[in-house]
């Protein structure tokens, strides 16, 4: 029913009086000729309210004649006559053309800067790369090149092996990849030993390569070769008669020993929140901020929470404008002894 309602509004229609003693034949010849009625009510024997569309209207002339009824307008109802009289009206006028003028304007602007795919140490180096193209929101779009800007994240950021920029609507999306760095190759025809990494006593011991030096239950200190990866070649009826180098490979676990001190206060502070808050809001838009009137902050120790609300418009994108709340909590400080 309300997209009906909406429909019939969109498209203008009117409340009209039909006076005659044949009103009957008068909607039956209107609905012979496809002429669109509806919410009909009778008032008396001579007359009823109806409404009408706009085109059905207009087309109402003969079937009133035939029927010998009398047809007027009571009310003028939808969008057709409403914008019939804002467009009388001056102010509406340039009203309108300032609203064009604004919403055309707003669309050429970046209002929001999605970066995806990075990881967080990467993220400010990219924010600096697009601040240093004086790429941020509230720039106009005309003359941004997306590959370009591309490049010169690659060149400039460190650990970035391809990115990507689309500027759709008012959002400039940058997607980067991360680069992965090339393992070290090990030649395997060179010897190569595994060393303790630090002191401790040898529990489990699988070699795979090479030539073990220790035993399971030896104590080992760090730096000791645990296998080596150049294995001696000998028969016991011919003695040595060469070697052969060998990556050495194997399974080493040991038992180690950590000493640690740090000094310990025996007392120490306990910070409680009290039931008493103050909130100060600012009104922001693109990189700045402005505070809002409000009472002065009279806390000497507190605590401060901060929340952001944006402002979203059409499809979800945000808005450069917003809310920065910060919630300020006070606090008392007790020392407690440990003994």
């Amino acid at each position: 029913m309300f997209l009906v309602y909406l429909w019939n509004y969109i498209r203008g229609y009117v409340i009209i009086v039909v006076m005659g003693k044949s009103i009957e034949r008068f909607i039956n010849i209107c609905s012979r000729r496809q002429i669109l009625l509806w919410d009909i009510e009778k008032k008396d024997n001579e007359s009823a309210v109806m409404k009408a569309s706009l085109r059905g209207f207009k087309h109402m002339r003969p079937a009133a004649k035939k029927s010998a009824c009398r047809v007027r307008i009571v009310k003028k109802c939808g969008f057709p006559f409403v914008l019939a009289r804002l467009k009388k009206r001056r102010g509406f006028k340039a009203g309108f053309a300032i609203f064009i003028f604004l919403f055309v304007l707003s669309t050429s602007l970046i209002w929001d800067i999605e970066i995806t795919g990075c990881k967080p140490d990467v993220l400010p180096q990219i924010m600096n790369v697009l601040n240093h193209g004086k790429i941020k929101r509230g720039r106009f779009k005309i003359g941004l090149d997306p590959r370009k800007i591309a490049q010169e994240i690659v060149m400039q950021v460190d650990g970035v092996a391809w990115a990507g920029v689309e500027i759709k609507g008012v959002k400039l999306t940058v997607t980067v990849e991360d680069s992965i760095s090339v393992p070290k190759l090990i030649q395997n025809n060179q010897a190569y030993n595994i060393v303790a990494e630090r002191d401790g006593l040898i529990t489990q011991m699988e070699v795979y390569a090479g030539n073990a030096l220790v035993k399971e239950g030896e104590t080992v200190r760090k730096g000791q070769v645990l296998v080596s990866g150049r294995i001696q070649s000998q028969r016991p009826d011919l003695g040595d008669f060469g070697s052969k180098e060998v990556h050495a490979q194997g399974k080493i676990i040991a038992r180690t020993w950590y000493e640690s001190s740090l000094p310990v206060s025996m007392e120490y502070t306990q910070r409680i929140r009290t039931e008493n808050e103050h909130k100060t809001v600012y009104l922001r838009f693109l990189d700045g901020k402005i505070k809002l009137p409000g009472k002065k902050l009279s806390f000497e120790l507190y605590e401060t929470e901060t929340y952001d609300k944006n402002l979203t418009g059409p499809f979800g994108i945000n808005l450069p404008i917003g809310l920065t709340i910060e919630k300020s909590f006070e606090i008392i400080e007790n020392k407690i002894g440990l003994l």
